[in-house]
């Protein structure tokens, strides 16, 4: 062994890492990237108010007042926030901040100089950004590392307590929570025995105070289909009229009385419907009055339904409403029925848009089945995204394959700024689009498992998504990274723990351009919006004929918490009452636990130049941490996992003042009712034809504030 560190080391491998040319070529991409769209919102922020618009807050606007806020603001945080979803996600970032800044000030302005003073240098086969890490310290100056593992002892004891202060924090403010008062249960599998409120009620009795209201599900998907034939003759019956008005615009037809600007509205309206059946000399037929019809009759056709609901068939399900919503937090954390499976899973649902309408009707054995499926395909879909993510990790040491394949040494007589994009750049973007085909793919995937609450999707997409960026981007990376390098010299005769302790850090530098490329990136876009810009300036006025399309693409996209918050959590190691909140934090334990495990190899593979183990101590010391962290995660998960989805007996006379009326959980197509958007213009066509359609059309909206058409015929919203 000792011959084998004699020789490993006698070669000294002369490769120049142009790491430090990849970490330029990050930050100065990054940085361009970053400058134009900060520079670029500054720009339009004011000149488009539309997709730029403020949160006014109740704060003095003078300036001492506005600096006091702010500083107060990010140091405190009131935990009063109508918001919990936004208020913990700040509250999330302000907690990152709080545990990377004080490592950033001060154990890194220590050990940087102590792994670059008298380190190891290109004569061992450390250059370029690597000089800087722990690769670097010498052979004989082994006594250094006492330095990590201090530092390392300190910051994770400080990540500990953040993580333990601000859960309890989550605990005390969730009584303010949008669900703390809700009264109503969602419970599925109902048994056949129990489907009447008769039997129900007795058997719910045993919980404070009363059942107020029980709601069995039906089948109304016959109701949901007509809703969503309705809906599309509204929106084409709006393009229609649209496109009529956007015409008589055009032809510059001035305002007459009403009558006569009827007649002419009529000369421009739409009659291709049945243009490509022209070869049978049938009649033309104008496609707004085939709209019309249609939504005479579906609206019709609705109205019945409505008046028999009954008649339709019950599912095994049901919404039911206690007076004491303390009795709402029992009941999901009861064993009701002696059968397994049967009535579950009971959930809160936050409002009526929070139920997934299209699972409240699937069993038990049907949910499991479809479960089980479900994640043996994102498994599968994780493990086809291995090889791609490895290349990425191999590409950001593209200079070590190089030296080991000699077909490829043309690439080492690019450009050095190239070079730099190649491995510095190039991956991380591929990794990044990669993500992007998985989170579509995921979230499909969950929402198939028959999951009836749009809030608890979202968690387990967390969950998922999560498990998946830390395995991906964080452990194949730095192994596909760190292996390029130690192929390279085992093919030289290098043993493989002096390799591996040399060469595994340098999979940091990956990481480097991630952080730097994820979090200029995403900053920046947060701000400037670069889709809805796109969509505003150049999809809209391709595909956006309506005016209901164009309010939908100014509307944008609601947050999906579940994908967006890991990303953070992974860089590091939120309405549903910010209970995105615990997780996250939780998934740091994750990076916690890996660091932890990382320094213990590390510490074992370190040698000195006679090949011999110098950090034995060190290594023994991390592993006690380990153990030490274990015993703090068990005390964590026992002290506030009853916590942090219901709420104990101590706040029932806080929950029962804050109760209030749940209203009833209507299935969205009971209530549905479509809205027709007509623009206004100068000549008075729209507001002509606006008076017109609500006159034929009962229980549709008609609209004519949102949008108005200029002379030229454009169309903008209001």
């Amino acid at each position: 062994m000792d011959e084998s560190f004699a020789n490993s080391f006698a070669k000294a491998q002369q490769f120049y890492g142009i790491s430090l040319s990849s970490f330029i070529a990050s930050v100065s991409l990054s940085t361009v990237i970053f400058t134009l769209e900060v520079l670029v919102f500054f720009i339009v922020r004011k000149r488009l108010p539309d997709l730029y618009t403020t949160v006014p807050e109740d704060v003095d606007t003078t300036r001492t007042t506005r600096k006091r806020h702010i500083v107060a603001n990010f140091v405190r945080f009131e935990r009063h926030h109508k918001h919990f979803d936004r208020y913990f996600f700040r509250r999330y970032l302000r907690s990152l901040i709080v545990i990377f800044t004080p490592a950033a000030l001060l154990i890194t302005p220590i050990l940087v100089p102590l792994n670059y003073t008298n380190g190891k240098g290109a004569v061992l086969g450390v250059s370029g950004l690597d000089v800087l890490g722990w690769s670097n310290v010498g052979l004989d100056q082994a006594d250094r590392y006492w330095a990590h593992l201090l530092f390392s002892l300190v910051f994770i004891g400080h990540v500990c307590w953040v993580i333990w202060s601000e859960l309890a924090l989550y605990v005390a403010s969730r009584q303010h929570a949008p669900n703390a008062a809700l009264c109503t249960v969602l419970v599925d599998s109902i048994p056949d025995d129990w489907m009447s409120e008769k039997v129900l009620t007795s058997q719910l009795e045993v919980f404070p105070g009363e059942v107020t209201a029980i709601s069995f599900n039906r089948d109304y998907s016959a109701i949901s289909k007509l809703a969503e034939r309705r809906e599309r003759m509204a929106r084409a019956l709006e393009t229609a009229e649209i496109s009529n008005i956007r015409k008589a615009c055009r032809a510059g037809v001035r305002k007459q009385s009403k009558k006569s600007s009827s007649v002419r509205c009529l000369q421009y309206q739409s009659r291709n419907l049945l243009k490509l059946f022209g070869w049978l000399r049938l009649e033309k037929v104008d496609t707004t009055l085939v709209y019309r019809e249609e939504l005479r009759k579906t609206g019709e056709k609705m109205d019945l339904y409505r008046a028999a609901l009954k008649e339709f068939p019950p599912l095994r399900s049901a919404f039911i409403t206690f007076a004491n919503p303390l009795a709402a937090h029992m009941v999901c954390q009861t064993v009701i029925h002696t059968s397994s499976g049967h009535m579950t899973p009971r959930t809160m649902p936050l409002s009526v848009d929070d139920v997934v309408w299209s699972n409240v009707n699937i069993t038990w054995r049907d949910r499991t089945l479809r479960t089980i499926l479900s994640n043996v395909l994102i498994v599968a879909t994780a493990s086809a995204c291995v090889f791609p993510v490895a290349l990425a990790g191999l590409l950001s040491q593209i200079i070590y394959i190089t030296q080991a394949v000699s077909w490829l040494s043309w690439i080492n007589k690019l450009p050095q700024f190239f070079l730099g994009l190649l491995q510095g750049v190039l991956p991380p973007t591929l990794v990044a689009i990669l993500i992007k085909g998985f989170v579509v793919v995921l979230q499909y995937l969950v929402r198939k498992q028959g999951i009836s609450s749009r809030s608890h999707i979202d968690l387990k997409i967390q969950d998922y998504y999560f498990c998946f960026l830390f395995v991906q981007v964080t452990v194949v990376i730095s192994l596909s990274a760190g292996l390029t390098a130690i192929a390279n010299e085992m093919t030289h005769g290098a043993s493989l723990a002096a390799t591996l302790a040399k060469n595994l850090p340098k999979a940091s530098n990956y990481f480097l351009s991630y952080i730097l490329l994820q979090g200029l990136s995403i900053s920046a876009n947060a701000l400037l919006r670069i889709d809805c810009l796109v969509g505003k300036f150049i999809l809209s006025p391709i595909f956006d004929k309506s005016v209901t399309q164009m309010m939908i693409r100014r509307r944008g996209r609601d947050l999906e918490w579940g994908t967006f918050v890991p990303v953070f959590t992974n860089l590091s190691c939120i309405d549903g009452g910010g209970l995105f909140y615990p997780k996250a934090l939780k998934h740091l334990l994750t990076g916690l636990y890996m660091m932890q495990v990382c320094l213990v190899a590390l510490f074992l593979l370190v040698r000195d130049s006679q090949g011999k183990a110098k950090c034995i101590g060190q290594a023994c010391i991390m592993v006690f941490a380990i153990g030490m962290t274990v015993v703090y995660h068990h005390l964590l998960c026992r002290a506030f996992n009853p916590l942090l989805s219901f709420f104990p007996t101590a706040l029932k006379d806080t929950l029962a003042k804050d109760s209030t009326l749940s209203p009833p959980f209507l299935h969205k197509a009971l209530a549905s009712s479509p809205t027709i958007s007509i623009p206004r213009d100068d000549h008075g066509f729209g507001s002509t034809r606006t008076l017109q359609l609500k006159a034929e059309l009962k229980g549709v909206n008609i609209s004519n504030t949102d949008a108005i058409i200029n002379g030229s015929g454009d169309m903008c919203l209001r």
